[in-house]
């Protein structure tokens, strides 16, 4: 399985990334910037664990590229059984409004910040007004392009939100939060 990212930062420079899944512990990168190939292997040891951490997570990204980027990633860490991905925020509200059952309710949610039609701090306070079982076992983790520090301190007060990490999506930021 192979895919490419596209400008974003790696070693200090703009560049055009590739990943390619060698097999379930190893992930290689190669950069193509400024006409030169550089290729890092990056190995990806997950903790020995009997399976997945999580049961089900979701990722809401308005940007369809991200959104199936950071899916594949999340499969590829094989964090969660099930990763179910949206663009739109509101489809994600209404489905946990309507959930009655527990084991519906996703135990994380990746929210990205900046989407149309509804911002991501707007799904953080209509998230803060869901009943106590679904805010009790659902927690957010923002993932957003954002540089703005008033944007990480804003999203870090919320209760629900347990970690704020940049964009793009690595296997290493993944690992730090999942298993720290």
């Amino acid at each position: 399985m192979s895919i490419y990212f596209r400008f974003v930062p790696f070693l200090g420079m703009m560049s055009t990334l590739l990943l390619h899944q060698l097999n379930r512990n190893t992930i290689l990168v190669s950069s193509l910037a400024m006409s030169t190939k550089k290729i890092q292997s990056l190995p990806y040891q997950p903790e020995l664990k009997s399976g997945p951490r999580f049961e089900r997570v979701v990722v809401i990204d308005g940007n369809t590229l991200d959104l199936f980027i950071n899916e594949t990633i999340l499969r590829a860490a094989a964090i969660a059984k099930s990763v179910t991905v949206a663009s739109k925020p509101q489809m994600v509200l209404h489905e946990l409004q309507n959930t009655e059952r527990l084991s519906d309710v996703p135990e994380l949610i990746f929210l990205d910040l900046e989407m149309e039609g509804m911002s991501g701090f707007e799904f953080m306070d209509e998230f803060s007004r869901l009943s106590d079982f679904i805010r009790n076992k659902c927690k957010l983790v923002i993932i957003t392009a954002s540089m703005k520090k008033d944007d990480k301190q804003k999203a870090l007060n919320n209760p629900s939100v347990v970690r704020f990490l940049r964009k793009p999506l690595d296997v290493y930021q993944l690992k730090d939060f999942i298993y720290s």
